[in-house]
């Protein structure tokens, strides 16, 4: 018998937690990655175990190339202790939110958005997939702010469009190894903030859905159940959009941001 592994980037997040829970649920061990919020990991861990499920945190700051190899490395050792163990899939959801504008942004924003957003899930993606067994599944967190012009949060938009185009590529890449890539493409999603507490934000937020309201984070983690599970064996190089319609034309005003009212 073989234990599954499910390594989750940003598991201490709203989307994250509820991710590294559900894949716990369909029989995972988790690594839960997190990056500075360590009582969170904790207690993260602690509510995986409860369940009867393996769940196991590890630090790294995924802005440097010597965090990605953290946490391959972290994934290494648990298998050389455990010949058991088998990497079954990835789920890049860490992720740099509300960047910079236009017409503000830096050199050095630009760098560190790229770095977190792109950079890490590539190389883990290229990494991990190399220890995975056919069947194996990687899923990129995108957003729906990939899909419409945002030019007051340009970097963060621009990391996810490049995240779908490397979900594309990639699925081609590691196809003939049997392991699917897919993205899933998130609206605005309730992560905790305070900000959905405020009415004009939720509002505003709201306004994009043709569905109407912002999704809970299990909506999220209900879609990366299905792409990394049996029933989607022939599902790779796509965008699952659970953005509530939000893609299909926005109905609310734009013209001011979501960072204005924040």
């Amino acid at each position: 018998m073989t234990e599954r592994l499910a390594v989750v980037t940003g598991a201490t997040g709203g989307i994250g937690r509820a991710i590294a829970t559900r894949l716990a649920g369909d029989g995972f061990t988790i690594v839960a990655h997190y990056n500075e919020n360590e009582a969170a990991a904790r207690q993260l861990a602690a509510t995986i175990t409860e369940q009867g499920v393996r769940c196991l945190t590890v630090q790294a700051d995924l802005e440097s190339s010597q965090g990605v190899d953290a946490v391959v490395r972290f994934v290494d050792d648990l298998r050389a202790a455990d010949e058991a163990l088998s990497v079954g899939a990835l789920v890049n959801n860490a992720a740099l939110l509300l960047g910079p504008s236009f017409d503000t942004a830096t050199p050095e924003e630009f760098d560190r958005y790229f770095a977190i957003n792109v950079r890490a899930p590539l190389f883990l993606a290229q990494q991990l997939s190399r220890r995975m067994t056919p069947g194996g599944s990687v899923v990129n967190i995108s957003s729906a702010g990939a899909h419409f012009s945002s030019p007051g949060d340009i970097l963060y938009t621009m990391t996810k469009a490049t995240i779908e185009s490397l979900t594309k590529n990639m699925a081609e890449a590691v196809a003939p190894r049997g392991i699917r890539v897919n993205a899933v493409v998130p609206g605005f999603t309730n992560n905790g903030h305070p900000a959905f507490e405020n009415p004009a934000v939720l509002a505003y937020m709201s306004a994009f859905a043709l569905l109407g309201g912002v999704a809970a984070p299990d909506v999220v983690a209900d879609a990366v159940s299905f792409l990394v599970s049996d029933k989607a064996s022939r599902t790779t190089g796509s965008l699952l959009d659970v953005t509530g319609g939000s893609l299909l034309g926005v109905r609310g005003e734009r013209e001011h941001g979501l960072k204005t009212l924040l």
